[in-house]
């Protein structure tokens, strides 16, 4: 089953009808088949950012998802050792801890196609080597 990571910026682009890429967000939930992987950072990230009524839209959209088997959310222990490196490695953007997390993710997952809104930063960013994120939204 393909499979995309999800940043917090395609959340909060789905559940804010005021957000400038909401339709395209939508466009892609409507025609995509497959699973979405995630993080606790991102996730935490993306429901603080969202106001009470599209919280509540998006814990459904999740439940539902991960209910169907659709959405994984990494259980693995945080490297913070790693993410450090990373913030240090980015530091010129800066790079939060969410955005680790992803690149985190991806690198041990070696899943590039990611859902973003932050294509300038997920543009820098490099998994193992010179591989580059493929923003399935910028396409």
């Amino acid at each position: 089953m393909r499979s995309v990571v999800v940043d917090s910026g395609f959340l909060i682009g789905l559940f804010d009808e005021t957000d400038p890429l909401h339709a395209r967000c939508r466009a892609f939930l409507k025609d995509y088949r497959g699973r979405f992987l995630t993080t606790e950072a991102v996730l935490t990230e993306a429901l603080a950012l969202l106001s009470p009524a599209q919280q509540l839209r998006c814990l459904d959209w999740l439940a539902d998802a991960s209910r169907a088997g659709l959405l994984a959310v990494d259980r693995e222990p945080l490297d913070f050792r790693a993410i450090e490196k990373l913030a240090r490695k980015y530091a010129d953007q800066p790079m939060d801890f969410a955005d680790a997390s992803v690149v985190l993710l991806a690198t041990r997952t070696g899943i590039r196609e990611i859902l973003t809104a932050d294509r300038r930063d997920f543009a820098v960013y490099r998994l193992a080597g010179r591989t580059r994120f493929l923003d399935v939204l910028g396409q």
